[in-house]
């Protein structure tokens, strides 16, 4: 009963609560985004983020149902703004070179801006995570906002192949590969570090758009 009582409360909170309500949860997201970056999804609880907040675990409930809920939330809205950003570059009448190097900075910039949050689900081994997700509205719409930002890439590659310009045999190795290398950086990129997102981008396209070249 309880469990029901405070998920009828934290509905009608979402609906009705106002802007104090929506601080205090965003609040929560952004612990459970360091929490979750510092120890990892599996190794993370509630409890975990409660600390960081300096309250307890029972408060927390009024905000969110669960981990799985709160690393939903921490990544979903972060990943729909990289992808919708990827697009509108592929859809812009610039020339395939510009818009690669457009795409690969604007991505790394929102991984900076969006930092610890990106890489939180990067870092995961997001196959297993969709597997035991309860939710699956979210976990089919993560799979399909990433298969919105490949075929955006894609669409930059073909028109590449098309003009000449870049020299690629499989266009899907090559996705991958450049996928890889940005989502690689959350091994190793701060956002205190030597680079901003940006200028990282810059480098990272730099390399990419050399190996892809006739």
């Amino acid at each position: 009963m309880a469990k029901s009582g405070i998920g009828k409360r934290r509905m009608a909170a979402l609906r009705d609560g106002g802007e104090g309500y929506a601080q205090r949860r965003n609040e929560i997201i952004a612990a459970g985004a360091e929490v979750f970056r510092e120890r990892g999804y599996e190794a993370s609880s509630l409890r975990d983020v409660a600390a960081r907040l300096g309250t307890d675990r029972a408060s927390l409930y009024y905000y969110v149902a669960s981990k799985n809920e709160l690393f939903q939330l921490v990544t979903q809205q972060a990943v729909e703004q990289v992808v919708s950003a990827a697009e509108s570059v592929a859809a812009e009448p610039a020339d395939a070179v510009t818009r690669l190097r457009k795409l690969i900075v604007t991505t790394v910039q929102k991984y900076d801006e969006h930092y610890p949050y990106m890489f939180v689900y990067i870092q995961e081994d997001m196959n297993r995570i969709h597997s035991e997700s309860l939710d699956e509205v979210w976990a089919r719409t993560m799979l399909q906002l990433g298969r919105r930002f490949e075929n955006a890439l894609l669409t930059i590659l073909n028109q590449g192949v098309e003009d000449g310009v870049f020299d690629i045999t499989h266009k899907h190795i090559a996705m991958n590969s450049i996928i890889g290398s940005i989502n690689w950086t959350h091994r190793w990129f701060k956002p205190s570090g030597q680079l901003s997102g940006e200028q990282l981008g810059a480098h990272l396209s730099s390399m990419i758009i050399s190996g892809l070249a006739k």
